[in-house]
């Protein structure tokens, strides 16, 4: 009994109590029946006082005997999956091993795989007769990026659970490695193991048997099973009923090459060791930080209609989402698909992004998802930060490729220096013939907007512009009319920013540098001053509708000007009964007609 550290109780105490982890009963089914040195005839009870309080830790010095049978944990092996081993080793039931290391210990057993109490690993090392500090690498927490918990806190695992992709009740399991040994991995608790590396296979998530997850018990921290490979769960039909499914024989899916890589670098991280991300040496928490965010996006990006040619998984995780919930989107955040071969594709989409030599590169393999983010009043960037969290290599990532979507403002204004050079050659509205030629197919409004936002682009292009307001005042328009014209169009672009650039660039390229358009505007206005255009135009008095009609037909046709801004409106500007008007004067020009304006307005410029 010394051995043991305890005390040999009267034969009048009181019997043992329950609030002490310890069953009542003569010997208690729950605690071993343990001998003292010269009385083997005579069994001992380990028992705790009946009183409420905490029992105490064994006084220092006070020597607890090992375990008769010592074996060590497998590498990567849980301390749970440890314990069952140990226990069988011993012929002991899991609860026998349980009650003997609290009564010892003096501490909760709650979050037993995660994150125990100090001094619960420190009696199971020294029963063991292991080092505390290997035993503690047999836990969830000590793998990197997973987090801390408080095991002395009763509601500790809320702050793991809301960090979201851990499992905290059940795990995953790969029957091949079951076979072999019988060993539960810590690392199948997180949802970036998806594959086994030595089987070449997916990770199984649920017992065929129970439908549920594997080692899914809440009233016990270790399987009544112990190291059966059986499944053990109960099946609430009494504390002895449990599945018998024989874990061993669950088929999986084979697992790609592609994803085997993935796992192999997921798994160099866990271990803690360094990944290359983006060309560059990474530490394990950053890389596996990464990955699960990126994945998280891609995931969110993946649920929209437009992405089904950017990956073959995408269908079948709009079928996953549309089961996850019907009012809101899925927290893909907190918890990932539950299906370890979509897992498995999404994860290696993000990592061979994250694998690429350069930023630059990877920008260019993410950039084509990005196209499948909602328009609306939010910023592509506010968008994906409201979905992700926004690591530092995630947002040097996601600020290169979202190049191509930026403002149009900010392209152009990079494209300074172009073809256009000086915006008196540029005309307020583009000629119809050229917008229907070029880029018309760009824009999804109407003629006269999208004539005039070209016009507005070209100018963004010249030199010390870098306001829309700015470039309509060059050409002579109003600030506001910039502001507004190019807020209207830009959201209406059906082509990429870098693909409507080429366009303008080629555009700009054909238009003719030896025509001021500001000159032929001034010429129009003093033709309206002096009414002196045209003079042998039949009906065409100086004070009539005819002659304001007759310049606004040179402004917009001739001087290829805004309608807005015609001098014929005065100071009221355009009204709508003038405008029905001059429309339905426009209707009755005939091309003879509108040739010999053309040909009297090219003389009367020239003699000015």
């Amino acid at each position: 009994m010394a051995g043991l550290g305890l005390r040999r109780p009267h034969r009048h105490l009181h019997r043992p109590s329950r609030r002490c982890g310890v069953p009542q009963g003569a010997a208690g089914p729950g605690v071993p029946r343990l001998a003292p040195p010269g009385r083997p005839d005579h069994p001992v009870h380990l028992r705790r006082p009946h009183h409420r309080r905490r029992c105490p830790r064994p006084p220092a010095g006070t020597g607890v005997s090992v375990l008769p049978v010592r074996i060590t944990p497998r590498p990567g092996q849980a301390l749970d999956s440890y314990l069952e081993h140990l226990a069988s080793a011993n012929q002991l039931t899991t609860a026998q091993l349980m009650a003997l290391v609290s009564t010892v210990s003096g501490a909760p057993t709650r979050y037993l795989a995660l994150a125990p109490d100090p001094a619960l690993l420190a009696t199971v090392a020294h029963l063991a007769h292991l080092n505390p500090v290997d035993l503690a690498r047999t836990v969830l927490t000590s793998l990197p990026g997973v987090g801390d918990l408080d095991p002395g806190t009763r509601y500790g695992h809320r702050d793991l659970a809301a960090k979201g992709w851990v499992q905290l009740h059940g795990t995953q399991a790969c029957p091949a490695c079951l076979a072999d040994h019988g060993a539960w991995s810590t690392t199948w608790r997180l949802p970036v193991m998806t594959t086994c590396t030595t089987h070449r296979r997916h990770l199984a998530v649920t017992c065929p048997g129970c439908r549920r997850p594997f080692r899914d018990g809440r009233s016990t921290q270790l399987r009544p099973v112990g190291a059966d490979t059986t499944c053990g769960n109960p099946l609430g039909a009494g504390p002895r009923q449990q599945c018998t499914r024989d874990l061993t024989t669950i088929p999986t899916a084979v697992a790609s090459p592609a994803q085997l890589h993935r796992q192999a670098r997921t798994d160099t991280a866990l271990t803690g060791r360094p990944v290359t991300v983006l060309g560059q040496q990474s530490e394990p928490a950053a890389y596996l930080a990464d990955l699960r965010h990126l994945t998280v996006l891609l995931l969110h990006l993946a649920t929209q209609d437009t992405t089904g040619h950017l990956a073959d998984w995408t269908p079948s995780l709009q079928t996953e989402t549309a089961a996850r919930t019907s009012r809101r989107g899925p927290r893909w955040g907190i918890r990932p698909p539950t299906d370890p071969g979509l897992r498995a594709q999404a994860l290696t989409t993000a990592d061979q992004i994250l694998n690429r030599p350069d930023r630059e590169s990877g920008a260019d393999q993410l950039s084509p998802w990005l196209a499948a983010i909602p328009t609306g009043t939010d910023s592509r960037l506010g968008w994906l930060a409201d979905r992700t969290v926004m690591t530092p290599t995630l947002t040097g990532l996601l600020t290169a490729a979202l190049a191509p979507y930026r403002r149009i403002s900010h392209s152009l204004t990079a494209q300074t220096g172009g073809p256009m050079t000086n915006p008196r050659y540029i005309p307020q509205v583009l000629p119809l013939a050229t917008y229907q030629e070029h880029l018309a197919a760009d824009l999804t409004v109407t003629p006269l907007l999208g004539r005039t936002y070209i016009t507005l682009c070209l100018a963004r292009t010249t030199p010390g512009v870098t306001t829309w307001a700015h470039a309509a005042q060059t050409l002579h328009l109003t600030g506001e009319m910039g502001t507004r014209t190019a807020r209207t169009c830009s959201a209406r672009l059906t082509v990429d920013n870098p693909t409507f650039i080429d366009h303008l660039l080629q555009l700009g390229a054909t238009l003719d540098t030896d025509v001021d358009y500001r000159t032929l505007e001034d010429h129009v206005r003093q033709c309206w001053a002096n009414r002196d255009w045209p003079s042998d135009w039949p009906g065409a008095d100086a004070t009539g509708t005819k002659q304001a009609n007759l310049i606004t037909w040179a402004w917009t046709h001739l001087a290829h000007a805004h309608p807005d801004t015609s001098p014929a409106w005065g100071r009221q500007g355009r009204t709508r009964p003038g405008w029905q008007a001059y429309t339905r004067f426009e209707k009755t020009l005939t091309r003879q007609q509108q040739q010999t304006l053309t040909e009297e307005f090219a003389k009367a410029a020239a003699a000015r």
